[in-house]
C-alpha cells in the first residue's frame, strides 16, 4: 500500500482548531436531492463524520403556465395568478412563497420579481413561471408527508382561470438559513473522532489533520434533515517521528 506522508516537522503534528475568518451569510439557502452531491470534493469519496441538523423549510416547486396566444396576455394571466396565490397565502401564516435565485438562494416571491422565474415553455407560445410554496419545518415531526400534503393541498386551491395551468414538480426540497453557522460544529465533531482513535492507540502517537480550515458542505439527509460536513483527512503516527516526506 502506497504512504502518503505530509513534509511536517514534529512541532506540527498537533490536534488544532484554525483560526480562520469566513465571509458567512444569513441567507437562505435550498437543497435538493437525497444523496452527497459532493463526493468528488471530499476525501476518500465521502466524510467520515457528519452533523446533523433539521432543515429549516420544506419547499414545492411550482408551475403556473400560459398558452394565451399573445404574449401580453400571458404575462397578465400569469400576474394575475401570481396575485391570487400571494393573497391566498396571507390567509395562511404557515405558508410563504419564494423564488430562488442563482440556482439556489430563496427570495420571498413579490408581484415585482416573479417575472425572474418566467420562461418559454417546451411548447410554442407558452410562459411559465417558477416559484416554491414552503412551510417552516417543527423541531417535532412525526409524519414528513403531511408536510408536503399542506403545500399540495395549497396549490391545489388556487383556481385556474383563462389559459392557466398549475402543476407541480412533485418533489420536495429543503433549505437552510445559514449554513456556515454549522461549522464550527463540525469541526469540534472531526476532532473528538480523531482524538478518540489518537487515545485508544495511546500517548505515543499524534495526530495531523487536513481539511480544518475548508468551508463546510451540506446535503440532504433523508425527507426533511440535512447532512453537513467537512473534507478533512487525518493520520495517526508515533511521536517518535521528527519529520515526515511525501513518498511517492
Amino acid at each position: 500500500m502506497k504512504q502518503v506522508f505530509l513534509g511536517l516537522t514534529l512541532a506540527s503534528l498537533m490536534i488544532f482548531t484554525p483560526d480562520v475568518s469566513f465571509a458567512q451569510s444569513v441567507d437562505e439557502i435550498v437543497v435538493t436531492g437525497s444523496r452527497i452531491s459532493r463526493t468528488s470534493n471530499l476525501e476518500n469519496g465521502g466524510p467520515g463524520v457528519t452533523l446533523i441538523k433539521r432543515g429549516d423549510f420544506l419547499l414545492l416547486e411550482v408551475l403556473v403556465e400560459s398558452d394565451a396566444r399573445e404574449r401580453k396576455d400571458r404575462m397578465a394571466e400569469l400576474l394575475q395568478t401570481i396575485e391570487a396565490m400571494l393573497s391566498a397565502a396571507e390567509s395562511d401564516p404557515s405558508i410563504e412563497l419564494s423564488i430562488i435565485e442563482s440556482g439556489r438562494t430563496v427570495r420571498q416571491l413579490t408581484t415585482s420579481n416573479y417575472v425572474s422565474g418566467v420562461s418559454r415553455g417546451a411548447r410554442p407560445d407558452t410562459s411559465i413561471a417558477r416559484m416554491r410554496v414552503k412551510t417552516a419545518i417543527p423541531e417535532q415531526v412525526e409524519n414528513s408527508a403531511l408536510l408536503a400534503s399542506k403545500l399540495s393541498r395549497f396549490v391545489d386551491g388556487i383556481e385556474e382561470t383563462g389559459r392557466i395551468t398549475i402543476s407541480t414538480a412533485g418533489e420536495t426540497s429543503v433549505s437552510v438559513l445559514d449554513p456556515f453557522q454549522y461549522r464550527d460544529e463540525v469541526v469540534s465533531l472531526v476532532i473528538q473522532e480523531v482524538n478518540a482513535v489518537k487515545d485508544a492507540l495511546g500517548p505515543e502517537y499524534v495526530a495531523i489533520i487536513d481539511g480544518l480550515d475548508r468551508q463546510v458542505y451540506w446535503d440532504r439527509k433523508g425527507d426533511i434533515d440535512l447532512a453537513f460536513s467537512l473534507p478533512y483527512s487525518y493520520k495517526i503516527i508515533p511521536n517518535t517521528l521528527h519529520s515526515i516526506q511525501k513518498n511517492e
